[in-house]
């Protein structure tokens, strides 16, 4: 009797933290070496990890031998041999996973040291919380990439504002998020007919994005409970050269645009107090307001810079708007679980 109180306390102190992601490409075999370490190198004592790939046995077998030499948590490496796609493998994970708290990332993001320790924390200290998510900041491949606009972060999977307190907040980022583990299976986990189903660059333009948004709207409907903010659950995201194109702007813009439509038209039903696209239509002020006003003031300064951000806001504003109508003409029609 005496021995089990320690332990008691300690599962409630250091509750299992279970991380999950997928893989669906040996282009990223770095970028998952980079994340497994800035996993070890967690500040919190009580982890799991368990990663997803995509058909690649291949793929599988260079982590494994990686996570056997280098990682000192224990480490799951499955394969999803079914119907592909980054959802369906992340629920693979989760069912996979023990942890009473759920983070889910990119395999292209670099943990900062606390990460887990604050996700843990921010969790336990209220009980109305069940989703935890933090910013993730660009890392640019190339530094000649790094003149790109912050109000368009989001084409590159990152945060776009600069919050320093913790805040209640609509979603999750996609990259950078946390679940209790049965908020998640209320909601019935992520929808496996929403986001990439095997890299991005095989996504028809007709095609919505915002599983994280989906999901996290499901919780909160499902729940009564709230998501929050944590600008300390930092993550760093990599930004490709490879991607840092026009085209690759114009239909992510387009996207953005026709998921958030999408979200608006399935969901603004159940938040009959809120309007679910108010982020969204925030931030669209501050663009044509602000950040151009604070542009032309840039022109004296830096003017190639200027001209360049000004582009992308004009292409991502047009192409934005332009999917947001098209989903009226074109809805998705999403096939049922």
């Amino acid at each position: 009797g005496e021995l089990e109180a320690p332990n008691m306390t300690e599962q409630v102190v250091n509750p299992l933290l279970s991380i999950v992601t997928t893989s669906y490409s040996e282009k990223r075999l770095k970028d998952i070496f980079k994340l497994l370490d800035s996993i070890s190198a967690q500040t919190y004592p009580n982890i799991e990890i368990t990663l997803v790939v995509d058909h690649l046995e291949e793929l599988q077998a260079k982590i494994k031998e990686y996570a056997q030499k280098h990682s000192k948590m224990k480490v799951k490496i499955l394969l999803n041999q079914g119907e592909a796609g980054v959802n369906i493998a992340r629920n693979i994970g989760i069912k996979a996973s023990s942890g009473e708290i759920i983070g889910v990332v990119d395999d292209d993001v670099i943990l900062s040291p606390d990460w887990a320790e604050e996700i843990v924390r921010t969790h336990m200290e209220d009980s109305s919380i069940v989703a935890v998510t933090g910013p993730a900041i660009p890392l640019w491949e190339d530094e000649s990439m790094s003149w790109f606009p912050q109000e368009f972060y989001w084409m590159w999977g990152c945060t776009v504002w600069d919050w320093n307190e913790i805040r209640e907040i609509r979603n999750v980022g996609g990259m950078n998020c946390s679940f209790k583990r049965e908020a998640l299976f209320a909601a019935g986990l992520y929808h496996p007919d929403i986001g990439p189903k095997v890299g991005e660059e095989v996504i028809k333009w007709f095609y919505p994005s915002g599983e994280e948004v989906e999901l996290s709207l499901k919780i909160r409907a499902t729940t009564k409970k709230r998501i929050v903010y944590n600008p300390k659950v930092k993550v760093h995201h990599k930004v490709s050269k490879e991607r840092f194109n026009l085209g690759f702007m114009i239909k992510r813009a387009f996207r953005f645009g026709y998921t958030k439509q999408y979200i608006k038209h399935t969901f603004q039903n159940d938040f009959p107090h809120e309007k679910v696209l108010a982020l969204e239509f925030q931030h669209l002020r501050h663009i044509l307001f602000k950040s151009t006003f604070n542009l032309i003031r840039g022109t004296f300064k830096h003017p190639v810079t200027a001209w360049r951000q000004f582009l992308v806001i004009i292409m991502g504003v047009f192409f934005t708007g332009l999917g947001y109508a098209v989903y009226i003409f074109k809805p998705y029609k999403l096939k049922t679980d």
